[in-house]
């Protein structure tokens, strides 16, 4: 009882954290202008790239790293969440919550891997596998892998406490940058 309660109010802490990340990824230039599946499937990866992204900016720091645990319980909760709406029995639920998990511990490793990487295209290579599942315009990879080495490093400018009160939405990018095709503003 003591525990649900503790994460409960942890739940709680960084909802304003996970509501900001949820917008970003659902942002319409993603699906409209950049060629990202507009799908359970596609919103599915943007939300883990926002999430993971936030989760590996928080554990660096010893006083996010709590919070990047908590990030990513709010975020599996959520999951959960969704695949019993949709229909998922116990049985099915634990199956496929454990592949969701899987995925979304292996992609935020990866793209924190790529972020840091002496190699220019490795969070292309990264994103056109993950988001794309490898079959991609590269335009559209590069303008999402310049939005996501812009909204990594706003996350880094921005301190734990700031991300905790929800001033994740000040952060959004005011557009993709980078080439073709032109795509709208990605401010809510």
């Amino acid at each position: 009882m003591v525990f649900g309660l503790f994460r409960q109010k942890a739940s709680a802490r960084v909802a304003p954290l996970y509501e900001g990340l949820m917008r970003a990824s659902r942002q319409p230039a993603f699906y409209a202008g950049l060629g990202v599946a507009d799908s359970v499937e596609g919103r599915l990866e943007m939300l883990m790239l926002h999430v993971g992204l936030a989760v590996h900016r928080l554990s660096r720091e010893a006083a996010g790293r709590e919070t990047a645990r908590h990030l990513s319980e709010v975020f599996i909760d959520d999951m959960e969440r969704s695949l019993r709406e949709i229909g998922y029995d116990d049985s099915g639920l634990k199956r496929r919550l454990k592949k969701v998990v899987g995925a979304f511990y292996g992609r935020a490793e990866a793209t924190a891997a790529a972020l840091g990487s002496d190699r220019p295209a490795a969070l292309a290579d990264t994103l056109a596998r993950n988001i794309y599942g490898g079959a991609a315009d590269p335009r559209h990879v590069a303008c999402l892998a310049d939005y996501v080495r812009g909204f990594a490093q706003r996350l880094d400018d921005t301190s734990v406490d700031e991300l905790v009160a929800g001033a994740l939405p000040s952060l959004m990018p005011s557009s993709i940058p980078a080439g073709e095709p032109a795509i709208p503003d990605l401010e809510p």
